[in-house]
């Protein structure tokens, strides 16, 4: 009877055990679960219950997420990105490495403006054990902002990883286990890794490949509503498909960040302004995020900013996704940074000290 009892224990304790290694999703041996659930903030796909898909908003959400997803990772960390200072972040990396993740960076050697700490990083990574290489893929700026965790989950991100980003800025990035998407970022990542030429076809918006036609292609779909984030527009293409929209009685709204110019009807999103687009702009959050939200039933996300340079030389990477509580999200956060922001108006001027920060 006791033998009877203690078989009955044991076989308690396996069941219970591979259930918490089940729902944790935790290795056993050398294999990995088809999906892996992330760590934080995203949520089953119910038309394909083993995807998940999640949108990260920040300043809102806060760097929490993020950190938790690089503490999940479990063998692998590929991250390429156009800045990456923050310390928090550059923690975890080394958090993971010490668990023995094997993390590779790839960074942009010559970001716009200059930044005087992307050495200094590319070193603190290197001698701390972390792979690193300088990006020279792109004819003009790497200005990608990718991860991919375990070849699992992929965040495709309008963010760089320093500190504004994380804390202060407008940001989006959308988190998935869809392993179409996934393995076309890992594909990303390598092909830029090993210094490959060529396209790579796949479903993720990719520049040069596939930027401009996409989003050019979402423009021209809508029928009825466009929300736009942009930091900058300029690419005159962009520019005459959202008034073409407009001549088809499109709305289209667009929230931009104040410090591009004090009157934005000099810049050319003012040509928008006057064939009917209602432009909102923002002090407070920084605008950063790049947003087309086409009807209400699909998004695209994305490092691209709207400009010749980033759909066409730049390499960059965004996604179109279809979600409806992801949309539900977007549409909440753009309603409110709209409705907080200084409408640009036709008959005067951008007042920058119009808006408390």
């Amino acid at each position: 009877m006791k033998k009877l009892l203690v078989l009955i224990a044991a076989s308690l304790i396996l069941l219970a055990t591979a259930t918490i290694v089940a729902s944790l999703g935790l290795i056993v041996g050398e294999q990995l679960p088809a999906t892996r659930v992330p760590a934080t903030i995203a949520e089953h796909n119910p038309a394909a219950p083993d995807i998940v898909e999640g949108i990260y908003v920040l300043p809102d959400d806060g760097p929490g997420p993020l950190i938790e997803e690089l503490d999940a990772a479990r063998n692998t960390i590929d991250i390429e990105i156009y800045l990456l200072t923050d310390e928090d972040i550059l923690s975890a990396l080394f958090r993971a490495r010490d668990r023995g993740v094997i993390v590779r960076v790839l960074l942009e050697e010559d970001p716009y403006g200059g930044s005087n700490q992307q050495p200094e990083i590319y070193s603190t990574l290197a001698e701390g054990g972390i792979e690193v290489r300088w990006n020279t893929t792109a004819s003009r700026f790497s200005h990608i902002k990718l991860i991919v965790i375990d070849h699992r989950v992929a965040l495709i991100m309008n963010l760089n990883l320093t500190y504004s980003a994380l804390n202060r800025n407008r940001e989006l990035a959308v988190i998935t286990t869809d392993p179409a998407h996934v393995d076309h970022a890992a594909r990303i990542f390598e092909h830029d890794w090993t210094e490959k030429s060529g396209e790579i076809p796949g479903p993720l918006i990719l520049s040069p490949d596939t930027s401009r036609a996409t989003i050019l292609g979402l423009i021209d779909s809508a029928e009825a509503t466009l929300d736009i984030y942009a930091e900058v527009i300029t690419d005159e293409e962009f520019i005459a498909h959202v008034e073409q929209a407009l001549d088809r009685g499109v709305r289209v709204r667009i929230i931009m960040t104040q410090s591009y110019g004090q009157n934005m009807l000099d810049e050319p999103v003012g040509q928008l302004v006057r064939a009917g687009a209602s432009l909102h702009t923002l002090a407070d959050p920084y605008m950063y995020a790049k947003l087309i939200m086409v009807d209400g039933s699909r998004a695209f996300v994305g490092s691209q900013n709207y400009t010749s340079t980033s759909m066409d030389k730049n390499r960059e990477v965004g996604i179109v996704i279809s979600s409806s509580w992801n949309l539900e999200r977007l549409r909440r956060v753009f309603e409110k940074d709209f409705s907080m922001g200084i409408p640009v108006a036709l008959d005067k001027p951008l007042d920058p000290d119009a808006q408390d920060t």
